[in-house]
């Protein structure tokens, strides 16, 4: 019986150490890989409107 619990707790501790938190960190990693890839894109939006602009202005 004690072998049998030990194996049970060894099992659920690898399943948690190794597959719950390589989930968790990988969709840790996923998200803020999204979100820079969107404030990236974000930012390249503001610049160009703002080169487009003095486009706009300096040919006037």
């Amino acid at each position: 019986m004690t072998m049998t619990l030990i194996l049970i707790v060894t099992s659920l501790r690898e399943f948690f150490l190794h597959d719950v938190l390589g989930n968790l960190t990988a969709a840790v990693f996923l998200t803020v890989a999204a979100w820079s890839i969107r404030t990236i894109r974000t930012i390249r939006t503001i610049h160009a409107a703002r080169a487009a602009r003095r486009g706009r202005n300096s040919s006037d």
